[in-house]
């Protein structure tokens, strides 16, 4: 079983991506009076279509989480038009918290991952509020960038998405850093088929693709939803896929005290194991300047 933390748009379509796909049952948790309960009775409805026979139960009650072996957390304050992740920091680093106090009360032994944004600093946050071991306690941010990577390159070249393999690390947010030499089509690097004025104007994009969606509609849903489920079918399911997500480090890439995007094995144990790239002088520059962006960030809200 796992639970979401917050009923809202994403959490309610990852609860039924979870559902859709047969993953798991799901607990949907929100401390608005009835919206879980309305979600989950909802998606009953339409359990029929989708032949699934499992469970999704709606409440308000935290302890309806107890014995998950993953904890969504998604409760927070949504990005708006003209607000940067960051903007969203102090108020959701409180409700983070008020939420991994009832995730420990609650399902001390689950995978807790973090959706809330701004994701790495709330990652941190869940990871020091909770006690749980680093490995237990993960991001989402740069799996859902490298969606955006992987989309933006394969209608660059008219090709399947499917034969698209890339890899987005650092800040979820404005300084993330596309990693272009790894990039590839069915194994062939981009800088083979690309131009280099084109490979800028994908990386440009993917870095505003989120606000690109919340212009033109107030919020993303579909993809981050989309890839919760697949995240925690990497758990539940112990597939060892290796993605980009926010984990704590502890030396890995030279840094410390700090939650951002890295490519990880991710299996039953949440974080197998960190993969440590050797990124290229320029590349390796612009993690360090999205290392200190989150760090700054992290200061702030210290203080």
């Amino acid at each position: 079983m796992i639970s979401i933390i917050g009923a809202g748009k994403v959490g309610s379509a990852a609860a039924f991506n979870l559902l859709r796909f047969r993953i798991s049952d799901v607990v949907l948790v929100d401390v608005v009076e009835n919206l879980a309960q309305g979600e989950a009775l909802d998606m009953m409805q339409a359990a029929p279509a989708i032949e699934f026979d499992g469970k999704v139960i709606g409440t308000s009650d935290f302890s309806q989480i107890e014995g998950s072996e993953v904890v969504v957390l998604v409760a927070g304050g949504g990005r708006k038009p003209g607000i940067t992740r960051l903007d969203l920091m102090n108020e959701n680093a409180q409700i983070v918290k008020s939420a991994v106090r009832q995730v420990v009360r609650y399902a001390p032994d689950c995978k807790l991952m973090v959706v809330t944004n701004p994701v790495d600093i709330m990652t941190y946050v869940a990871y020091k509020e909770s006690g749980f071991e680093r490995n237990r306690v993960f991001g989402m941010g740069n799996i859902l960038d490298t969606m955006r990577f992987r989309s933006y390159i394969a209608v660059e070249l008219n090709v399947s998405r499917e034969d698209i393999r890339a890899l987005v690390i650092g800040e979820h947010g404005d300084s993330m850093v596309p990693l272009v030499d790894h990039a590839s089509v069915s194994g062939i690097p981009i800088t083979e088929l690309l131009k280099k004025k084109q490979i800028e104007k994908i990386v440009n994009s993917t870095r505003t693709s989120g606000a690109d969606v919340i212009k033109l509609k107030g919020a993303t849903i579909h993809a981050p939803a989309v890839v919760i489920a697949i995240m925690v079918d990497a758990v539940l399911r112990g597939r060892n896929r290796v993605m980009s997500v926010s984990a704590y480090l502890k030396g890995e890439y030279g840094f410390s005290d700090v939650s951002i995007g890295v490519p990880v094995i991710l299996g039953r144990d949440g974080v197998e194991r960190i993969m440590e790239l050797k990124l290229k002088p320029e590349t390796y520059k612009q993690f360090q300047n999205s290392v200190s962006i989150v760090k700054n960030a992290i200061e702030k809200l210290r203080n």
